[in-house]
């Protein structure tokens, strides 16, 4: 998969992902240390990721109409790619720009990264819900595979006490080890269960987490009309060999959220060598948020 960090919420997000091989990482911001070439950042695993400096503008339409030409950059990219995005950058004003350059070679999905909206200015907080809205238009006329949809106040609920140095770094792991781990699983078979694609139209999505019983679903963005979920389960194999009611509990907790919500929904089952059993969840709905 490929990774795309557009400004330094983007790129924060990417770098996070960059200590995994799975992906190629992609870097665009305003005075980005280095250029468009390869910077050779983990030597021992031969990974590398390239950056992009773009020139700083003062508003979000200058950076739209001086978006700069990207083929060089991207190269020969192709396939899946994620696009991580923070509302409230100025920056995210060229991103139709960019994702232009390459919709033809990939199949784009967004991860929008939500701010605390009270706390920007006025400014920036109509450019926020202004790219927040477009972009779940073009992921619901098929312009995108999807849009991924997450919280900076629900994460932070989610952690509980976030001390203020570190704040982000806390929140973005929590995001990039549940993305990461949600990548693995839906490349990998399940020994119970499968995880069902979303209908066409719900292409506006989020994840959360839960216990395995399911006792409290914990979501990154508070979607309203949920239409579909998908559970996955990554569970300590020996736990999968021995414990005689863990199906019945599954079970009986995937039947209940599609009986109680009238949805579809999904899940898998996947053996780990994690001592901690965990529950990822994604939620798919059609209606713009």
């Amino acid at each position: 998969m490929n990774i795309v960090g557009l400004g330094q919420a983007g790129c924060n997000i990417a770098e996070i992902l960059s200590q995994y091989p799975q992906y190629n990482i992609f870097k665009i911001d305003a005075d980005i240390e280095g250029d468009f070439d390869f910077i050779n950042q983990h030597e021992e695993s031969e990974k590398s990721i390239k950056t992009y400096s773009v020139e700083r503008q003062s508003g979000p339409e200058e950076y739209e109409q001086n978006a700069p030409s990207m083929k060089a950059f991207f190269g020969d990219i192709e396939g899946e790619t994620l696009f991580i995005i923070g509302g409230s950058g100025y920056i995210s004003a060229m991103c139709l720009r960019i994702m232009q350059q390459i919709k033809d070679k990939c199949e784009i999905s967004v991860l929008y990264v939500r701010p605390d909206t009270s706390l920007l200015s006025r400014n920036k907080a109509l450019h926020e819900k202004s790219t927040f809205k477009v972009l779940q238009e073009f992921a619901r006329s098929g312009l995108l595979k999807m849009i991924y949809l997450v919280s900076n106040i629900n994460l932070e609920n989610i952690l509980g006490e976030v001390p203020i140095i570190g704040y982000n770094s806390k929140i973005n792991e929590l995001l990039v080890s549940t993305i990461h781990m949600i990548n693995v699983f839906k490349n990998s078979d399940p020994v119970m269960g499968k995880i069902e694609d979303p209908a066409e139209a719900s292409r506006i999505a989020t994840f959360g987490i839960s216990d395995i019983e399911g006792n409290e679903e914990k979501s990154f963005f508070s979607l309203d009309r949920t239409k579909e979920k998908c559970y996955i389960y990554s569970i300590n194999e020996e736990r999968l060999k021995t414990e005689g009611d863990l199906r019945k509990k599954i079970v009986s907790t995937v039947k209940a959220q599609a009986e109680t919500e009238d949805m579809k929904v999904s899940f898998g089952v996947f053996p780990t060598n994690y001592e901690q059993d965990y529950c990822y969840i994604l939620n798919y709905t059609s209606i713009i948020q």
